[in-house]
């Protein structure tokens, strides 16, 4: 059988062959190892999404704004699927805050049907509304649905009035649902807070800070437009294993446009109105990023790092210089090339062995 491949049939409950190599020679079975070893390299540098950076499309040159003067003006038709969505529960503020009192500051909190003790927690602590004689705060958790926490969810709804949910379900890919939930329901039932601050549920707010950084912006005179956040300008994670992986499909642009992450945001009235009055003719993007947070405002845990999040946040005082373009560019940039150098990296070792083992 020198040079031949002898294969042996095996019935049984495989119910098909098992092809087993039994000789070959010297060079054709180098040649078959070699293959063996180039067909993991291929799948490796797919899986890391190498081969999906080299179809992206250039930002700069392809990135094109999808609002246009119809939808703006409100004529466009609805594309995000929102209004298929109804409230199931809505906040009756049975707290201490008096219904019929200015409203300074709105907390919108993001939080997972199961997550009573966080919601607790909160009540008792930063989203505590009765915490400021001078100043009233709200307080309203976001939910969607999950049938083994119903009956508690009810009864804190009764209990503390401070329940919003729609019938969607309660998962990590709908957290853009809960953030356009409470932009709805802020728009259309309740847009008589001056400022609303969107946060998770595992964040601990300074709520002292924010109301001192609110407190800046009256005496400077700024623009009723505000919208702060944690700045970020970077790039779609292509590798698969990645819990935020996008596809080509979903994102084909190399780069994002600067955005506001998700996880901790501020918007004043006018800018809430308006934001969710585009957002009803945009399609929605089934994730949120989100990550560390203001130092100054905000309190996160210490072991949070510059490479837990892929970026450098930009912090500053005035609401008009939002970003550094060319340093978060570079930043960006770096970690791009990072990824690259890791499957690089895999590719040596692959073709060590290719060359001089086999």
């Amino acid at each position: 059988m020198g040079g031949r491949l002898a294969f042996l049939p095996l019935h049984g409950h495989t119910g098909g062959f098992v092809f087993i190599l039994v000789a070959m020679q010297s060079k054709h079975r180098k040649l078959l190892l070699r293959c063996l070893l180039v067909l993991p390299l291929i799948l490796l540098v797919d899986y890391c999404g190498l081969l999906t950076h080299l179809h992206e499309l250039d930002f700069e040159r392809h990135f094109h704004y999808p609002l246009n003067d119809d939808s703006a003006s409100g004529s466009g038709s609805k594309s995000s699927g929102l209004d298929k969505f109804s409230y199931l529960r809505v906040p009756s503020f049975t707290a201490e805050v008096p219904a019929d009192q200015p409203v300074r500051l709105t907390l919108l909190i993001k939080s997972a049907v199961g997550n009573s003790q966080r919601r607790e927690a909160i009540r008792r602590t930063w989203g505590y509304e009765g915490r400021f004689s001078d100043v009233h705060l709200r307080r309203v958790f976001l939910l969607g649905t999950a049938n083994e926490s119903e009956k508690d969810v009810a009864w804190e709804s009764r209990e503390h009035g401070d329940i919003l949910q729609a019938d969607f379900t309660d998962a990590y890919f709908n957290n853009t649902l809960k953030t356009m939930l409470g932009m709805r329901w802020a728009s259309e039932q309740f847009n008589r807070s001056e400022f609303y601050l969107f946060v998770d549920d595992d964040y601990y707010v300074s709520a002292k800070n924010v109301l001192k950084f609110l407190g800046r912006g009256r005496q400077s005179h700024q623009p009723e437009l505000l919208f702060a956040g944690h700045v970020f300008q970077t790039s779609p994670l292509r590798h698969k294993f990645s819990k935020w992986y996008v596809s080509l499909e979903e994102y084909p642009f190399d780069r994002w446009p600067p955005y506001v992450t998700a996880g901790a945001f501020m918007l004043s009235r006018k800018a809430l109105l308006q934001l969710y009055a585009a957002s009803v003719h945009l399609p929605l993007f089934r994730s949120e990023i989100r990550s560390s947070v203001t130092p100054s405002l905000f309190f996160d845990s210490p072991h949070l790092t510059l490479y837990t999040y892929k970026a450098i946040p930009s912090h500053f005082s005035t609401a008009t210089k939002l970003f550094e373009p060319l340093r978060m560019r570079v930043i960006a940039k770096v970690f791009y090339y990072y990824r690259i150098s890791v499957v690089l990296f895999f590719f040596a070792i692959f073709l060590y062995i290719y060359i001089f083992l086999y």
